[in-house]
């Protein structure tokens, strides 16, 4: 796992020394360092989301650049709430510090190269891309940031959702000059039907950090305990919950993918592709009856021929149906 990214930075005068010192040397970037800090954004999609790499391809180069500008921020943040070597405490204060630095390079005050591909993509769509949907983000990962995380019921689960990933949606629609009124809620529906897909996928490595996302009112229902899924023990109730949000990450998927027209260009091809995609995860899930804890830690994976297959599929739908 990649150390978080604002691991180093300290607090008070100490943030303050690192954080010049960091914004002096962005200043002397050149164009080598913007291939370097190209391939490190692609390494850290590749390792931790391939889909959203292979889809990200589709886009012009700018808009795939700006895109995965906002993936690395996205991504780094996630890592600093999922470090498995950190405290509690720890965790707070880094993204207390990863916040502050949001604000730094919304300032034109970038602390690295990563945050300052940022900086230049909020420039480049100013007007367009506002700063709520990195702060809503911001706060669903700071709702991680607890002992013993758990959710209430379905509705905090999706309020959990779009913070973490239906933001993302919000975040991406300006690049692709889309109409923000029609694109809006198919968008924030793609991001959470990813969101509920990845809890389901990531299940075993949630449990290892003692997180059960599937929502308590629904496992209370089927008689399902915390520490069975946290000890990887599963049952025909927990595989009943474990459908039941798959059936409604199922239906986002739909919703998203109805609403796809409402980009310009290649943006319907780029949804239904992965819309197909995390499909192919659903079926997979379904194939295995819903049992998501693997005592091996073994997820789910999309192999280089589903996605060519899905690909296909998703140029089928877009242009000949």
């Amino acid at each position: 796992r990649r150390p978080p990214a604002c691991s180093g930075v300290g607090v008070g005068a100490g943030r303050v020394a690192v954080l010049k010192s960091s914004q002096s040397n962005i200043h002397n970037d050149n164009d080598n360092d913007e291939t370097i800090i190209s391939a490190e954004i692609k390494e850290l999609m590749s390792k931790h989301d391939p889909i959203l790499l292979f889809a990200s391809k589709l886009l012009p180069a700018a808009t795939a650049k700006d895109a995965c500008a906002m993936y690395a921020w996205c991504r780094r943040l996630d890592e600093i709430t999922d470090d498995p070597n950190a405290d509690l405490s720890t965790i707070q204060q880094r993204l207390n510090e990863w916040e502050y630095r949001f604000d730094e390079l919304c300032n034109g005050r970038p602390v690295d190269g990563m945050d300052a591909a940022l900086t230049q993509c909020l420039k480049r769509n100013k007007g367009s891309l506002g700063d709520e949907p990195f702060r809503d983000m911001i706060a669903g990962m700071k709702s991680d940031a607890v002992n013993h995380r758990r959710v209430k019921d379905i509705e905090e689960l999706e309020l959990y959702a779009y913070q973490v990933a239906g933001t993302v949606g919000i975040m991406l629609l300006p690049l692709l000059d889309a109409d923000m009124d029609r694109a809006r809620t198919p968008a924030i529906a793609l991001g959470k039907a990813i969101q509920l897909i990845n809890i389901l996928r990531d299940a075993t490595p949630d449990a290892e950090l003692e997180r059960v996302y599937l929502p308590q009112d629904m496992l209370t229902s089927e008689n399902v305990s915390n520490q069975d899924i946290l000890k990887l023990k599963s049952s025909d109730g927990y595989r009943r919950v474990v459908e039941k949000v798959a059936d409604r990450a199922r239906d986002l998927l739909m919703e998203a993918e109805n609403g796809k027209s409402s980009l310009p260009g290649l943006g319907p091809l780029f949804v239904q592709i992965i819309v197909e995609l995390y499909r192919g995860y659903l079926i997979q899930l379904d194939q295995m009856n819903y049992d998501n804890l693997n005592t091996q830690g073994d997820r789910v994976r999309i192999s280089t021929l589903q996605k060519i297959a899905a690909s296909c599929k998703a140029v089928s739908a877009v242009y000949f149906q």
